[in-house]
């Protein structure tokens, strides 16, 4: 698992509208259907809209284990955790808003058969651009690195034999990184704890064009905000 694929794999959901979602029945077999995704912007959390009335949320209730499929013509992103049922006021109110929600709850985002889904991840399996993937989001919120590169699945480690950055105090194989040198002269874990991030040094390696740099740009920029707490 790589920074690249992460924040490829979040891109993709971000342009998802809609995701198969799959929960346990009353037989213990697996039942899936789509369903329209509200604000949803990464791997880490998956919002959407059900009726309390329904079979998703009885389903729900007897075993909150669930999986959110993602699908585009050449990736696919499996997410696995527990779901949850959010009833409150201020969590109906805050994702109310899509088109068709007035035509399935009449009595608009205060109707007492709208409920919010909320799903949080726990695993992870990943085809994207002919690559996979699959890791716990405990393996992936690990830090790894001062920038925000996951070390723990570097190519390097076997070519180079480095044993990453943070245990080589931000001196690697091809010398002193100037980004783990300024976060341990500042006193942080990593990046993603500075008020300054992303600076110019972290987006030259981020956001750059050289041949190391993250594609898409930006990914262990967003590796270092998981690790702030997503």
């Amino acid at each position: 698992m790589n920074v690249n694929i992460f924040e490829k794999a979040n891109q993709i959901i971000r342009g998802c509208d809609t995701a198969y979602f799959g929960v346990i029945d009353e037989c213990g077999f697996p039942s899936v259907s789509a369903v329209s995704l509200i604000k949803t912007e990464n791997i880490f959390l998956v919002h959407f809209a059900t009726q309390k009335n329904g079979n998703k949320a009885k389903r729900l209730a007897a075993n909150n284990r669930a999986s959110v499929c993602f699908k585009t013509e050449n990736c696919n992103i499996t997410l696995v955790g527990e779901a949850e049922l959010l009833t409150d006021q201020e969590s109906k109110s805050r994702f109310w808003g899509l088109d068709w929600m007035p035509h399935v709850f009449p009595g608009g985002e205060t109707d007492p058969n709208y409920v919010i889904v909320r799903f949080v991840t726990k695993r992870v399996s990943l085809w994207v651009d002919n690559e996979d993937a699959a890791f716990t989001i405990n393996e992936l919120l690990t830090v790894q690195s001062y920038c925000g590169w996951l070390c723990d699945s570097c190519g390097f480690k076997g070519s180079h034999g480095c044993i990453g950055c943070i245990a080589l105090e931000g001196k690697p194989f091809w010398g002193e990184c100037p980004v783990a040198k300024c976060c341990r002269e500042m006193g942080y874990i990593h990046c993603g704890e500075c008020s300054d991030i992303p600076c110019d040094a972290l987006k030259e390696f981020s956001c750059g064009e050289g041949e190391h740099c993250d594609m898409p740009a930006g990914a262990r920029i967003a590796v270092c905000a998981a690790w702030t707490g997503y």
